[in-house]
């Protein structure tokens, strides 16, 4: 079980207080040889300022591949309707898991995260990924 803590920003949450991760549950597709991202969590505030350290576990690793948690800054999604929207112009720290294959394989993998954000919410986060 590898565990990571970072300096987070984003998106979803409680009243004053926004964090979030790529969707529970999701499919991705890659190409083996490469990377595909399967994880982007952050925490912010209002002001698009980080809220704080989100830690990502990774608590089912994948069984043909391997999967890289690292700090990063990227671009967060909040739907134009959210007040959060106007923070979806600048990156923003966050925490990032990539899925590599292992070499030579192509089939199905899959990956489950425990999201952790500052507020004490956690959150369950799994990746199925399909290698061509």
């Amino acid at each position: 079980m590898r565990k990571f803590a970072a300096a987070s920003v984003a998106a979803f949450g409680l009243s004053t207080l926004w964090s979030g991760a790529a969707s529970a549950q999701a499919t991705y597709n890659v190409v083996a040889g490469h990377e595909v991202r399967v994880l982007w969590a952050y925490s912010l505030n209002p002001d698009c300022s980080s809220l704080g350290q989100v830690v990502v576990r990774v608590t089912q690793p994948p069984q043909h591949g391997r999967v890289t948690i690292r700090n990063s800054r990227s671009f967060p999604n909040f739907a134009s309707s959210n007040s959060h929207s106007v923070c979806n112009t600048r990156r923003v720290p966050g925490v990032e898991g990539y899925y590599r294959p292992a070499s030579g394989y192509a089939g199905p993998d899959s990956v489950s995260f425990d999201v952790i954000y500052p507020s004490g919410n956690y959150q369950q986060s799994a990746a199925n990924i399909q290698v061509r």
